[in-house]
């Protein structure tokens, strides 16, 4: 038999089951000390970033909890050099440093089972995420009490005892926070996916009683359609009776009072027919993009847009859009630029363009003309900004829309329309970390 150290990767055509199984084997075993390491990392990145004290006096730089009670600060900016290496926003970052953190000093016995291999990082992160509420005290009582069945006991036994251990560890906040749900009933309704959206929420017990009669009812009224083992004929038509209900209250079809900002190409079938006019008998095959709520068909629209007032704007011609020398953007320049960068160009950014700052690319000098253009311009996040001006980040936009950073540390990447792109990644052979 083949040695299973060997990379599974080349393990293109196995001769044996047992060969198959020793690559999985081997595999898991990798990609667990992998996930160790990368913790492991974090929690060096945590303890090693220095900030100048200077800095945080002039708010260049500030301090942050990313943990919870019983963990240290550490600088802001260190989430923006850790998130672009794991391809992850600086949002997202934070998360993951401060999971390490609660980790590493809230629950000192999953940490030590985490490094022992007892235990999967995402699998201790549920548990800190769960106890994130409680003092350091309280946590350390969860951890305590769920190290026990560590290794022992399967994942779901774990989690099945975690909300009353949880519970236990802290009664009297218990009671406050099933107060507090209370008083934090909702309903949620999702983006558009597959030409649909879907809900949730947290309501009072009766409330939701009464809903679900209310549906079944409007249910029965409605005409049969065809059974399937996924969804039965009861689910598509309560389905359907929340329209049925929605447009009840309403006493109409449309949206009234409600915006819908649809983009949607020129070049469109829908909009290159003989009359231009889009029917229910329109054949396209384009995508057409809701603001802030999704793609949809643009065969769809007709039906989603029925009933409602239609404003259709032609979208600016970048081309003919001069610089200008004063500092503020011009609206239209503001638009122009978002509809080319819809989020915050920093590696891996999330942040809507409309809500970050208009950053000049090349910082603005006064008496220079010309400076503030669609070549110079793009929308950033506060964070991020600061940290191009005080931090060390360099950035290039090379041509209009496409922007290269390096961070401090020396790490290079593109971001485009289209994503983020680490432009070198370097060779790298394994080192033994200190865990301690």
């Amino acid at each position: 038999m083949e040695d299973p150290t060997h990379d599974p990767r080349l393990l293109v055509d196995p001769k044996t089951s047992a060969e198959v199984f020793d690559a999985l084997d081997h595999a898991h075993q990798q990609l667990i000390g992998a996930e160790i390491a990368e913790l492991v990392a974090i929690i060096h990145a945590a303890d090693l970033w220095k900030i100048d004290e200077t800095a945080v006096g002039e708010g260049i730089e500030g301090l942050m909890r990313p943990g919870h009670d019983g963990t240290p600060e550490v600088g802001e900016f260190l989430a923006l050099e850790v998130g672009p290496l794991l391809g992850i926003s600086a949002s997202s970052a934070i998360c993951r440093i401060g999971e390490a953190l609660d980790l590493r000093h809230r629950h000192p016995m999953l940490w030590q089972a985490v490094l022992a291999g007892k235990m999967r990082v995402w699998q201790a992160n549920k548990i800190c995420i769960a106890c994130s509420h409680l003092s350091a005290e309280a946590a350390l009582k969860v951890d305590r009490a769920m190290s026990a069945g560590v290794g022992a006991l399967p994942w779901s036994r774990i989690m099945r005892a975690l909300p009353g251990q949880i519970i236990s560890a802290d009664t009297k906040l218990a009671g406050k926070r099933a107060e507090a749900e209370r008083e934090a009933r909702r309903v949620r309704v999702s983006k558009i996916t597959d030409g649909h959206v879907s809900f949730f929420g947290v309501v009072n017990p009766v409330d939701g009683i009464l809903f679900d009669h209310v549906l079944t009812q409007i249910a029965k009224t409605l005409p049969a359609g065809e059974d399937t083992p996924m969804c039965s004929d009861l689910d598509r038509r309560q389905a359907a009776a929340v329209g049925v209900l929605a447009r009840s209250a309403l006493g109409q079809d449309s949206l009234p009072t409600h915006t819908l900002v649809v983009h949607i190409s020129a070049e469109d079938p829908a909009l290159t027919t003989a009359d231009g006019e889009l029917t229910e008998q329109t054949t396209t095959t384009g995508v057409a993009r809701v603001e802030d709520w999704g793609p949809i068909l643009t065969d769809q629209l007709p039906r989603f847009l029925a009933h409602s007032r239609v404003i259709v704007r032609p979208v600016l011609d970048p081309a003919g859009m001069r610089p200008v020398d004063a500092y503020e953007t011009p609206d239209r320049m503001r638009f122009a630029v978002e509809q080319r960068d819809p989020v915050d160009v920093f590696p891996w950014g999330t942040r809507k363009a409309g809500r970050c700052d208009m950053d000049h690319t090349i910082a603005y000098m006064d008496g220079r003309r010309g400076q503030t253009s669609l070549e110079n311009l793009g929308p950033l996040s506060r964070k991020a900004h600061r940290a191009k001006t005080h931090g060390k980040w360099q950035l290039e936009q090379t041509t209009p829309g496409v922007f290269r950073w390096t961070s401090p540390h020396g790490y290079h990447y593109e971001v485009t329309p289209s994503g983020t792109t680490r432009l070198f990644v370097p060779v790298w052979e394994p080192q033994v970390l200190e865990t301690a």
